[in-house]
C-alpha cells in the first residue's frame, strides 16, 4: 500500500482514540480532563504520521501517557 493511502486510512480511523479519551475522561477527575485532551491531540497527530504500527500500540501509548500525567494520578 502506498504511503499516501496509509496516511489517509490512519487519519480516517483515528476516531478510536476519541472513543478511548471519552472512556478515560469518565473515570478521571475534572483536573485530569484537560490533560487527557492535550494528550489525545499529541497521540492522534503521532498516529496519523505513522508513529504507531497499530491501534493497540496507539491505545497503549495513550493510556501510558495519561497514567503518567500528574493531574491524573
Amino acid at each position: 500500500m502506498a504511503d499516501g493511502h496509509r496516511v489517509i486510512i490512519q487519519f480516517m480511523s483515528a476516531g478510536f482514540l476519541d472513543q478511548l479519551a471519552t472512556q478515560l475522561r469518565n473515570n478521571k477527575s475534572a483536573a485530569c480532563r484537560p490533560a487527557i485532551q492535550r494528550i489525545l491531540d499529541v497521540v492522534k497527530k503521532d498516529y496519523e504520521r505513522g508513529k504507531y504500527g497499530s491501534h493497540t500500540e496507539a491505545e497503549s501509548a495513550f493510556r501510558r501517557l495519561v497514567d503518567r500525567e500528574e493531574a491524573c494520578k
